[in-house]
């Protein structure tokens, strides 16, 4: 038999970690077999819960093994359409790597005429002299 933490049955039931350990409360007063307990070094009692017990509870509305199967399909979809967009995406980063390189030349082009024009003219070393 498949045993599950109160972590794990958090994540699949969606539940609160406090409403789990109710539970567990629970499932000890009645001295349920769905719930053991492993004592820790720590000297703490480790909950686990019986994955049957927890597919055939309410906390849960499908069994664990048909939702893998049912979301394999969709999450290969999935997988495909990012896929798609992330080719999409690396053509929109190539584009604007060509035109940033464009701008940067036409700056420098701009940045070098500007110092043709501004050139300072020729001054003598004598003070009188223009």
């Amino acid at each position: 038999m498949e045993w599950l933490t109160i972590k794990e049955v958090c994540k699949l039931t969606g539940k609160s970690e406090s409403t789990i350990r109710n539970l567990a409360r629970q499932l000890k007063k009645i001295k349920s077999k769905d719930i053991k307990f492993e004592l820790l070094k720590t000297g703490h009692n480790k909950i686990l819960f019986s994955m049957k017990y927890i597919n055939n509870s309410m906390l849960i509305n499908q069994p664990l093994k048909n939702t893998v199967n049912k979301n394999e399909g969709n999450v290969n979809k999935i997988i495909q359409i990012l896929e798609s967009q992330l080719i999409e995406k690396d053509k929109q980063i190539e584009l604007l790597h060509q035109n940033l390189q464009a701008q940067n030349l036409l700056l420098h082009n701009l940045q070098e005429s500007i110092k043709l024009i501004e050139s300072p003219k020729k001054k003598g070393w004598f003070k009188w002299r223009k």
